[in-house]
């Protein structure tokens, strides 16, 4: 029973530029499954997806929220279904599929209860039922539990403000009106909890949202359901779906119903899954399975853009052994008070609270300003710097500063996950004044603090103060 393996299907979060990139050459099936996708999606009128993830110029999440939102999504979409295909092609044999929010589309692809093509059709009629709540919300991070969070919407007397997700024991993400998000975001820094606004165009998920299901419901008219292939279960309704499920309602009743992702997970952990698999870009739900269940293993195949058919092949043969054991014919996930409801839509990685007062206000001395144009990387001005970003990160992570070395990596040696290097390079743009907006730097490209420094420098020239 230990052996047995769940895939994990991410929202709308887990974007990466270079997603997919190396896995290609390798695998012919990706092309053409955005082959496939690319025309599907031309009858709605968006432009290719293959060319913003593998076209010659690199797309940013910032860029393709501010453009048209089903390129955003069916990149996402498509980068699920692709790494679905590669690993059970590589002999892997999922246990379970798992989607998370927006990920349980592609979940319901992989099992055979909508073709691919269907599928991209899901995602332009989600796309569209969502377009009118664009701009009308927003949607946060907190590194607290849920009973906590509950108490600090009550403080800050935002009745609106509702609880999107218990992704792990210590995350819980907020969802409501954006002025009402950032005050619950200053009183949450204020009482030492971390506090990250997420990448999202609108506060989906919300109950005010409820007109969305009848649009969405319209617009899936034209898509078929099929019989499932592979056991999918929601971490929204508590259960796997069945084929006497109107599998487009569920669907469009996830919209503003919560996801339960670490009871999901728990139970999942009880029945003996011990395997699991970021089948999409990053690793933000494996890391929440980690901070939530002992002694699993989990693995982020795309994490690493540069050796993606490497971990692919790695992840499919500790998957390849078959379990012996029966499936499940039923499998409810306890649910969570009413109280508690909102889903947040997107998979965030597990944030470590960070002391309000944590990061000192910081400054790079006017001599330092004038030299960092002439001066060598490798110069005064760079050691300065990398004084400063180790003062700052030590004193922000309560780690020792002699172990923030230029060169030590912040994810995987220092385990500074993605969402709490988002904050922290929010700070770091604040301190240095730099031209970059916050959430538009590139974790993944920045992986230490010699690579901060570099940016640093290479900068405006009046980005330094």
């Amino acid at each position: 029973m230990s052996d047995r393996s769940v895939f994990l299907f991410p929202g709308l979060g887990a974007y990466s530029s270079n997603v997919l990139r190396e896995a290609r050459r390798s695998y012919p099936l990706v092309g053409e499954l955005f082959a496939e996708i690319d025309a599907t999606a031309a009858e709605y009128g968006v432009p290719p997806v293959s060319d913003v993830l593998f076209g010659p110029r690199e797309a940013s999440i910032k860029e393709l929220l501010e453009n048209q939102a089903e390129l955003l999504q069916l990149a996402i979409f498509g980068a699920s279904v692709a790494t679905h295909r590669i690993l059970v092609q590589e002999g892997a044999d999922p246990f379970l599929l798992v989607g998370h929010s927006f990920g349980e589309m592609a979940a319901l692809v992989c099992a055979g209860a909508f073709d691919l093509a269907d599928g991209v059709r899901l995602v332009c009629a989600r796309t569209e039922a969502l377009r009118p709540w664009e701009g009308l919300g927003a949607m946060a991070a907190i590194g607290a539990n849920e009973a906590v969070v509950k108490h600090l919407i009550g403080l800050v007397e935002e009745p609106d403000l509702v609880i999107g997700c218990a992704n792990a024991p210590q995350q819980t993400v907020i969802s409501g009106d954006t002025a009402a998000i950032m005050r619950a975001g200053e009183a949450a820094e204020a009482l030492g909890f971390f506090f990250a606004r997420l990448n999202l165009p609108y506060a989906s998920h919300h109950p005010s949202m409820q007109a969305a299901v009848g649009d969405f419901m319209e617009l899936m008219k034209p898509v078929r359901q099929r019989p499932l292939r592979r056991p999918v279960l929601s971490p929204i309704h508590g259960r796997r779906y069945h084929d006497g499920d109107d599998l487009k309602q569920a669907l469009a009743d996830c919209l503003v119903l919560p996801v339960h992702f670490t009871d999901t997970v728990r139970t999942l952990h009880a029945q003996g899954c011990k395997k699991f698999v970021e089948t999409g870009a990053l690793n933000a739900l494996t890391r929440c399975v980690q901070a939530t269940v002992p002694k699993v293993q989990t693995f982020a195949p795309l994490l690493d853009p540069a050796a993606e058919t490497a971990q692919l092949r790695a992840a499919a043969e500790a998957l390849r052994a078959r379990t012996t054991a029966k499936r499940v014919v039923t499998l409810t996930v306890p649910a969570a008070p009413p109280e508690a409801a909102v889903v947040a839509p997107v998979s965030v990685p597990l944030p470590v609270p960070v002391k309000a007062d944590a990061i000192p206000a910081a400054r790079v001395e006017e001599d330092v300003i004038q030299q960092a144009a002439t001066v060598s990387h490798n110069g005064d001005a760079r050691q300065s710097v990398l004084a400063r970003l180790r003062a700052l990160y030590a004193d922000a992570l309560e780690y020792p500063a002699d172990i923030l070395t230029e060169n030590a990596a912040l994810e995987a040696e220092l385990g500074v996950d993605s969402l709490k290097q988002t904050s922290l390079l929010t700070k770091v743009i604040e301190e240095f004044r730099l031209p970059d907006e916050p959430g538009g730097l590139r974790v993944w490209e920045l992986a230490n603090l010699g690579k901060i420094a570099d940016h640093i420098l290479s900068s405006a020239q009046g980005a330094l103060r």
